[in-house]
Order: C-alpha cells, then sequence, then structure tokens
C-alpha cells in the first residue's frame, strides 16, 4: 500500500511539474505571438493590398493590424558578425505584443524619435553575441542579399548595407527568438532587401475580446483557402506536441515505476493463498463456489491499491497545491529567483488514478488466477 501511494504521488507531482513549465512557457510566447496571424497557404510572400486581406482588414474584430516581413541577414558590429532573422514590422507593433513584458531595456517604440536614424531592436542572446547594448551613438550594419546572380569577384558586391541603432533589447526567454531575431521598422527592411512597398510575409493580429476562436473563424471566411489563420497556439504546434509527448511518455514511465510497486501486491496474496488452503478448503465445504473465493483475494488486492491511492492522491495533491500557492521551491538564487513551477490539473489526478487502480485490480486478478489449480 505504502509503495502504491508513493507510486501515485510521484505521478501526481511530476505531471504538475509538467505543466508548470508548460505554463511557463506558454506565457513567454503569448507575450510575444499576436493572438491571429495571417499567412499564405502557398509560397512566403503576399501582397497587402490583395482584395481578400483588405477585405478582412475591415472586420470589426482586431484593435491592431501589422504588416510583417520576415527575412535572413547577416548583421555586423565592431569586428563581431552574426547571422540574424530580420523582422520589419509598423509603427503599432508595440500594441500586437505585451512589451512590458518582453524589453529588456529600451523600447519597441520605432515612430520616428530620432532624425534620418534607422532603430531596431535586438534579441538579448544576439545582443550578448555581438556584444552590443542600447546605444545610439554606434551603428550596426546589416547585409541583405540583392536579387542578382551572385558575383563572385566581388562579394560586397551581392549584397546592400544598410546601418542602423540599437534601441531596445528584448527577451522572451526563448532561444528562436532571443538568439536570432532583430526587429525593425518595416519600411527599413524593404528598402534593404529592394521589395515591393506592398510585400509582406505575415500579418499579425491583436483581437478586441477574448473570443479568438470567433474571430478567427471571421478571418478563415473571408481569406477562404488562399491564406491560413493561425491562433497562439497553433503558432507554436511544434512545441505544445513536444511539450505533450513528453508529459505522456513521463506518465508511461512513471507508471511502470508504480508497476513495480503493485508486483508487491501479486506476493502478498500468493502468500496469502498459500496460507489460507485450509480456510479455502473450509469455506468451499461450506458452500462457497471457487468463484466466490476468488472475488475474496480480487478484493483484497484492489482494497490495498484504492487505499494506497487514496493516501497518495492527497499527499500529491497537498504537496502540489503548496507550492503552487505558497512556493517553498525556488528556481536560481537572490533577485533572479521565481518559485518552482506547478500546476494540478483535474483531468491528470483523475488519469492517474484510473491507472493505479486499473493495474493494481489486473495485479490481484492475475494472482488469483492460480486458485484454479488448487480446485
Amino acid at each position: 500500500m505504502v509503495g502504491v501511494a508513493i507510486g501515485t504521488m510521484a505521478l501526481i507531482a511530476v505531471l504538475s511539474v509538467v505543466n508548470g513549465f508548460e505554463n511557463m512557457v506558454q506565457d513567454s510566447f503569448s507575450a510575444f505571438d499576436p493572438s491571429l496571424k495571417i499567412l499564405p497557404r502557398e509560397g512566403k510572400a503576399f501582397s497587402s493590398e490583395d482584395t481578400l486581406i483588405t477585405q478582412a482588414k475591415r472586420l470589426k474584430i482586431h484593435t491592431a493590424w501589422c504588416e510583417v516581413v520576415e527575412q535572413d541577414g547577416l548583421i555586423a558590429f565592431n569586428d563581431k558578425q552574426s547571422p540574424a532573422i530580420i523582422k520589419g514590422v509598423e509603427n503599432n507593433y508595440d500594441y500586437i505584443v505585451n512589451d512590458e513584458n518582453i524589453m529588456w531595456d529600451g523600447s519597441l517604440n520605432f515612430d520616428n524619435l530620432y532624425d534620418n536614424l534607422n532603430i531596431a531592436a535586438i534579441g538579448i542572446g544576439l545582443a550578448e553575441r555581438i556584444n552590443s547594448g542600447v546605444d545610439l551613438t554606434q551603428p550596426l550594419t546589416l547585409y541583405a542579399p540583392k536579387n542578382r546572380k551572385v558575383n563572385l569577384a566581388r562579394p560586397d558586391a551581392n549584397f546592400t548595407q544598410t546601418t542602423f541603432y540599437n534601441n531596445g533589447i528584448f527577451s522572451v526567454q526563448q532561444p528562436k527568438y532571443d538568439d536570432n531575431l532583430i526587429i525593425m521598422p518595416i519600411d527599413v527592411v524593404r528598402e534593404a532587401y529592394q521589395l515591393k512597398p506592398d510585400y509582406v510575409t505575415a500579418i499579425e493580429i491583436k483581437c478586441k475580446d477574448e473570443d479568438i476562436k470567433s474571430a478567427k473563424k471571421q478571418l478563415q471566411d473571408v481569406v477562404s483557402e488562399q491564406y491560413i489563420v493561425l491562433d497562439q497556439y497553433e503558432q507554436q504546434a511544434d512545441f505544445y506536441r513536444i511539450v505533450k509527448i513528453e508529459k505522456w511518455t513521463t506518465f508511461m514511465i512513471l507508471c511502470f515505476i508504480v508497476l513495480i510497486a503493485t508486483f508487491n501486491i501479486i506476493g502478498s496474496l500468493s502468500m496469502i493463498i498459500i496460507e489460507k488452503k485450509g480456510d479455502i478448503a473450509l469455506f468451499k465445504s461450506l458452500g462457497a463456489t471457487h468463484k466466490q473465493t476468488q472475488q475474496l483475494f480480487v478484493l483484497e488486492g484492489t482494497l490495498i491499491s484504492a487505499l494506497g491511492v487514496i493516501i497518495g492522491t492527497v499527499f500529491g495533491i497537498g504537496i502540489v497545491l503548496i507550492q503552487q500557492y505558497f512556493g517553498l521551491i525556488k528556481i536560481g538564487s537572490g533577485h533572479v529567483a521565481q518559485i518552482y513551477p506547478v500546476e494540478l490539473q483535474l483531468f491528470d489526478v483523475i488519469t492517474v488514478v484510473i491507472a493505479v487502480l486499473t493495474m493494481g485490480y489486473l495485479s490481484a486478478l492475475y494472482t488469483v488466477r492460480k486458485m484454479r489449480s488448487e480446485k
């Protein structure tokens, strides 16, 4: 019973930890990803003046509509160089994202605050790699490939050079953003890459209400099959899929550990059956059938499992709730310390209870099958 209780408690606690880390990463994504995102179903780019896009923009479902251009590029600062993803956005981009939660230094405001200066915001990992801070005195250089044949004799002629200044450093706590992304005004990016004024690779939207599903359906109906509308979950579908796989893989591994604990039930019942041969014979002499004597031992094994599950569930839920509301265990130290994330979900508790009870019942049932040879 103690073994089953410990296994049940461990299952509930570990699944709650996985949920906690999933929510922590999800919060960082939600602070950066738009409510909805429009992408072309085929190809990389489309025209912002397309009739379907124009009709979608007229819908009264959003508070911010931002055209986006993403391109690969190379940036240089002093003697350091690094490849980067260049994301061109409109001036209202700070309304799309929760900039208060992601800005480590500086600002995402790209209004023309500085005459004749191109400004940008850089991911914290990328800024550290090229050793660049928020500085309007030392420019960085963006090398953008030209849309023409490569000139092997003069490699520098294959790129346009655009200077810009670091106006902000953001931290999403996700390497694919922090280590690779530069956010710049969309007009600067179009000019650097020699793109048309209506060239976009995506449109990011912030909805004005909480009914994202309804807004997504309205948008998808308007843009038809030519475009894809993604919500925040679908924008990070690979991440969530991996998290779910990890979660239930961990669950299966821990279930094997609990299964080992239920082997104690097999051993205990086997010993009881051996010790109670005389009592079993007496019951049969009094008229008990073989099935009835089997049911007695199945019931005993099930009760052992049930008591273990109840105790383990109570302790597991208690430990998780104490951590969730009081944060006794922390990650890091000093001013960067934060509460170790956990989240209790009813579905996980029910799944654990059913799984452990099933294993306990099957263990007891397997054991009493041996009684058939005692007929």
